[in-house]
């Protein structure tokens, strides 16, 4: 039989005698004796009894046997040993239905009163022993809990990496640990510089109050101020019972707005490796029961208790743990913000490279990520089982934040190109223009001087008249040259361009002065004005390209973590097309993420609808639109993805910077 916790944990234990009538003991034990009648009666005999010696004759035994096993399975909470007196030696099977480890003893009907003496104090040491290993197997099994328990604390703080979550999560399982009934963290707020803190900050309460963050000071104006200051763990009996000598101070008030009664309290400071002490556990009210949820008047009676050095030493080491938690968290997000920092300064210096893309990596990110969570809210269709973790979702922020910065590597001349011809280029061609217009001028005052000073005035004003004409008609058709080169030098989104004049353009020639011929459009310049979609000629554009592959070797430098480690695939091929067309690796259909799909729609729309460029004009919301879904047409983007991307109005997604 093992004793209640209540009966292990006496300081004391109440030892008695019950005595056979017949049996007659020698001297005086020095302990309370009764006859074994009370033993097994209904008088309540035995109540608060720790350890009990039962002396009986054999036929005493047989005739109370049914009674006293009753009674030993009444009063679980008392060690009971028997001692019987029998003329003949049975063994203790004989005494069924009581357990034989209860039968301490069977001695002849001869024995001496000094040997039965000594027999009962033998047993009551025996029972002393059996009580002090059964409380320390008791409080061992305890301390196996509690290291059981505080094992599962630090794997579950371990494994939380959201700041609000874990700040709860530390409370929860503190409260759980010591019954507490309330509770609250603070956390030292940390200055901008190296200074010394000042404040600590409310953060989490566990009494379902909808309270803001607010700022304590670190002093000796409140409980949690005060041991942010000392450093030293704090137990109160009862907060109502201070004196105000404590060194610390109460606020009573928040008790009398919130209809609550705070009575016992433990405050316990949270320390990191450098003893710094980086948050406080404020714990309230130690329950009697810690199933049992308070009433006020439960908390002001017999229902709260003292918090226990035991709960101290539980509470201590669970704030230890949770400072490592917490001190970690905070480190991540330094890491991240870190890390935040350097991709927006990266971002940054692309963009200064080229002013007029200015935020299209920033929309680009907030346009992939939308797309994606509206993926994530998918419960049907070819995306239903597509999921992404805020670790993915990170991962492809970051992914299109930098997924032009290969454009580093790209020569400036080429990423700025506002035409299809360069500025000094198309500079050359409208001086050779202006060369060919002053030259035809010349021409025809050539032929009129010649015409005067070989027939005079005779039939000059006519001459004249068809000269102009000619003139007018060549000039004419020199300014049309230049109109189909000026407009044909200006990039299109779409294939278009009048191509068969301009090759008829670089066919004609005029003469310098030398004597010899030159084209009006030099083959080189004709290679440009030819391009038939955007700007760039086919150097050029491989030249652009380019920083898709720059951007991958930049990107596998970086030691990133195991949840962003994709970063540099998903960035590396914005640029492919379903079909394989695209570039670098022409990669095809399911060979492409569908991370990559969605930045590339969205680097698409951006690049179409982006405020007016130097090498186009932005475009309206309904044409970038149409020409995704011409682009869908041919093979290079998702259609399912852009389906998601028009139902969604992603494009609605405004760049919070």
């Amino acid at each position: 039989m093992l004793p209640t916790a209540q009966a292990s944990e006496r300081a004391a234990l109440k030892r008695a005698i019950f005595l056979d009538p017949a049996v007659s003991l020698g001297k005086d034990l020095a302990m309370e004796i009764h006859p074994l009648d009370e033993l097994h009666g209904s008088d309540g005999m035995g109540a608060g009894l720790s350890l009990g010696v039962a002396i009986a004759q054999l036929a005493t035994f047989e005739s109370h046997k049914d009674q006293l096993w009753n009674w030993i399975l009444s009063h679980p909470e008392t060690e009971l040993r028997l001692i019987v007196i029998s003329p003949q030696d049975h063994p203790k099977s004989y005494f069924r239905p009581i357990p034989e480890e209860i039968i301490h003893l069977v001695l002849p009907s001869n024995v001496s009163q000094q040997v039965l003496t000594d027999v009962i104090e033998g047993a009551f040491h025996v029972l002393k022993l059996h009580n002090d290993k059964v409380q320390l197997q008791s409080r061992l099994a305890l301390s196996y809990q509690d290291i059981r328990r505080l094992t599962r604390v630090g794997q579950a703080l371990a494994t939380e990496r959201n700041f609000e979550t874990l700040i709860g999560l530390i409370l929860q399982l503190a409260r759980e640990i010591v019954a507490a009934e309330a509770g609250s963290i603070y956390v030292v707020e940390r200055p901008r510089h190296n200074e010394k803190p000042t404040h600590i900050r409310f953060k989490k309460s566990a009494m379902n109050l909808a309270a803001d963050e607010f700022l304590l000071p670190i002093d000796r104006n409140s409980i949690a101020g005060y041991v942010a200051l000392t450093g030293q763990p704090l137990m109160i009996e009862n907060v109502y019972a201070l004196s105000g000598q404590e060194g610390y101070s109460f606020n009573y008030e928040f008790d009398r707005l919130h209809n609550y009664y705070t009575k016992s309290m433990m405050v316990i400071p949270m320390k990191n490796h450098r003893d710094e002490v980086i948050g406080v556990i404020q714990l309230i009210n130690k329950k009697r029961s810690s199933a049992r949820k308070l009433t006020l008047e439960d908390m002001k009676g017999r229902e709260v208790v003292p918090f226990t050095d035991n709960c101290r030493e539980l509470v201590s080491a669970l704030a230890g743990q949770a400072a490592v938690a917490i001190q970690n968290t905070i480190l991540v997000q330094d890491i991240n913000n870190l890390f935040e920092g350097f991709v927006k300064a990266s971002v940054f210096a692309i963009e200064q490279r080229d002013p007029t893309t200015s935020g299209h990596s920033f929309r680009v990110a907030e346009f992939t990520v939308g797309l994606a969570q509206a993926v994530d809210r998918l419960s049907s269709g070819k995306f239903a089982d597509l999921k992404f973790s805020p670790d993915q979702i990170r991962e492809l922020r970051y992914a299109s934040l930098l997924h032009d910065f290969g454009k580093v590597g790209v020569r400036e001349n080429v990423l700025v190109k506002a035409k299809k011809l360069y500025e000094p280029d198309m500079e050359l061609i409208r001086w050779r223009f202006h060369y060919i217009r002053k030259a035809l001028e010349k021409d025809v005052l050539e032929k009129k001087l010649k015409y005067y000073k070989e027939n005079g005035a005779v039939g000059f004003a006519q001459y004249e008249k068809y000269v102009d004409l000619e003139f007018r008609e060549t000039m004419e058709e020199v300014n049309e040259f230049f109109r189909i080169i000026n407009e044909s030098n200006e990039p299109s989104v779409l294939e278009a361009g009048n191509f068969a004049r301009l090759e008829e353009i670089s066919q004609r020639k005029f003469r310098v002065d030398d004597g010899s011929d030159v084209p009006f459009l030099k083959q080189n310049e004709l290679v440009s004005l030819s391009v038939r979609k955007g700007n760039l000629d086919r150097q050029e554009r491989l030249e652009i390209e380019s920083h898709v592959s720059h951007t991958y070797k930049f990107l596998v430098q970086i030691p990133w973590t195991s949840e962003l480690r994709r970063i540099p695939d998903i960035a590396h091929g914005h640029h492919e097309k379903l079909d394989g067309s695209g570039y670098p690796l022409g990669l095809k259909s399911q060979e492409i993420s569908p991370q990559t799909r969605m930045m590339t729609i969205s680097d698409i729309y951006d690049a179409l609808t982006a405020s007016d460029r130097p090498y186009k004009k932005s475009v309206s919301q309904e044409r970038a639109i149409d020409i995704l879904k011409l682009e869908v047409k041919d093979g290079h983007v998702d259609s399912d993805l852009l389906d998601i991307f028009i139902e969604a109005e992603i494009f609605k997604v405004q760049y919070r910077s």
